[in-house]
């Protein structure tokens, strides 16, 4: 029904090939969306592998910053938040991850260029995240490694 939020996750990376995109330009990606926002998507969730890269080259906005623009519709942004290293790179090591701060996330997002953020790896090891950032405890942050994944086992 109308009261049932449809929300729609999308990339623009692949894992094997980071130059596979599926729009190159501001109007592609308009393109992209338009049949999706009149087939009544609410909300979109745009990965990225960095959430602090420019999709585009002339401007400081990432995807979701691009997609809410093109849109007016709500998104959430992801990619590598609080981390340095992307997901490519934090599996296939076994070492840390270093932990990044989030003042860039704050000021994209107070500025309404997202309205929400996914935290996905830093989130599986610290479960408390959320308690975490809003104490100002990011240097408090247990780096991700993946091994961390074999204690969920």
């Amino acid at each position: 029904g109308a009261e049932f939020p449809i929300a729609l996750r999308f990339s623009q990376w692949k894992i094997q090939n980071y130059e596979a995109k599926l729009t190159r330009t501001p109007a592609e990606l308009e393109a992209f969306l338009r049949p999706l926002v009149a087939a009544g998507i609410d909300l979109f969730h745009c990965s990225t592998r960095r959430f602090w890269e420019p999709e585009f080259g002339d401007s400081n906005l990432n995807l979701a910053g691009w997609t809410k623009k093109l849109t007016g519709k709500p998104t959430i942004a992801v990619g590598s938040v609080t981390l340095l290293d992307d997901v490519t790179k934090s599996f296939a090591t076994d070492d840390n991850t270093a932990v990044a701060g989030i003042d860039d996330l704050l000021e994209r997002l107070g500025r309404g260029e997202f309205d929400l953020v996914a935290i996905g790896r830093s989130l599986i090891v610290n479960p408390d995240w959320p308690v975490q950032i809003r104490n100002g405890g990011v240097e408090k942050l247990l780096p991700f490694s993946r091994t961390a994944l074999s204690r969920l086992l």
